[in-house]
């Protein structure tokens, strides 16, 4: 593994946040988009079949389909290819009435969520599902929404290629951002400039209180990870690549986990680490760490 003296700055000797500094999301460009008859109803009405017809609608002729601000209160919703849904950051919100998650893809290709909040209320969705569920999608995009509140995890993605997960808030889930199985000849998936906070222990696996788990060859960097009753960031046993760079993850029972296979060989490097319980950075062995924290060994070394 190279880490370097500079790799890993511990608790206690300050933190210095780049956070901000992440990538710059393009403004979203409404001009082409269309709300296709969508007005929201407050929350208090099951608007569940409108926004279905309009989402399939819209992805059909080929436009974005654009919520206007306000609550739109939804059982779960399922994408076709082609959906492209958007809304004005922070206000477009949809909030979940069942424990099945808000929204589901499932074979299909082209989909991207822009400038939405999704709210679980936090009602739990189970091990299976999120508040954003997808499988087997080629050409992934989550950028600059919110996922909030949800019982079990918020964002989970498996089997799919070309995935780009960044610029979010995800805040109160057991998991933050989990992403498995991606396809071995795609590209990496890209986890990047999320902030991922209040992640809360659940005894069902997969949710353990991690803010980020990748069971994929991925890259992770940019993202800020707070107050995870688990791991930072945890890297599953299967991963062949992964790189996990320029993360800052504060308050976290270990900061980050890294299969023993790959621990000497992984680029690990310039994350900030502070608050951690059982250390920085570990070997694992399945579930166990094994072995040193790896951050002070290197540092000391």
């Amino acid at each position: 593994m190279r880490i370097g003296r500079r790799d890993v700055i511990l608790s206690g000797l300050g933190l210095g946040i780049a956070f901000a500094a992440g990538p710059r999301l393009e403004r979203a460009n409404w001009a082409g988009s269309s709300t296709f008859g969508l007005t929201p109803l407050g929350g208090a009405v099951d608007q569940t079949a409108m926004l279905q017809q309009a989402i399939d609608a819209a992805a059909k002729a080929g436009s974005p389909l654009f919520l206007p601000p306000g609550v739109y209160s939804t059982r779960r919703l399922e994408f076709r290819s082609g959906t492209h849904l958007t809304g004005v950051p922070g206000k477009s919100i949809l909030r979940c009435r069942d424990d099945r998650g808000l929204i589901g893809v499932e074979h299909a290709a082209d989909i991207r969520l822009n400038g939405l909040v999704l709210d679980g209320g936090g009602k739990d969705v189970g091990v299976d599902h999120a508040l954003f569920a997808a499988t087997m999608v080629e050409r992934l995009q989550l950028s600059n929404c919110h996922f909030l509140r949800s019982g079990s995890g918020a964002i989970l993605v498996s089997h799919s290629e070309n995935v780009t997960i960044a610029g979010n808030l995800v805040d109160n889930a057991a998991t933050g951002i989990a992403v498995t199985n991606i396809a071995q000849l795609g590209k990496p998936a890209l986890i990047k400039a999320n902030l991922v906070r209040n992640l809360f222990f659940r005894k069902i696996a997969p949710s353990y209180g991690n803010g980020i788990l990748v069971e994929a060859d991925a890259i992770v960097t940019g993202n800020v990870v707070e107050d995870a009753s688990g791991f930072g960031v945890l890297v599953g046993r299967h991963v062949r690549g992964v790189c996990i760079a320029k993360n800052d993850i504060r308050n976290a029972h270990i900061g980050i986990g890294i299969p023993t296979a790959i621990a000497e060989t992984a680029p690990i490097a310039g994350n900030r680490i502070s608050g951690v319980r059982d250390g920085a950075i570990r070997a694992m062995n399945g579930p166990t760490p094994v072995g040193p924290d790896l951050a002070y060994a290197m540092a000391t070394g």
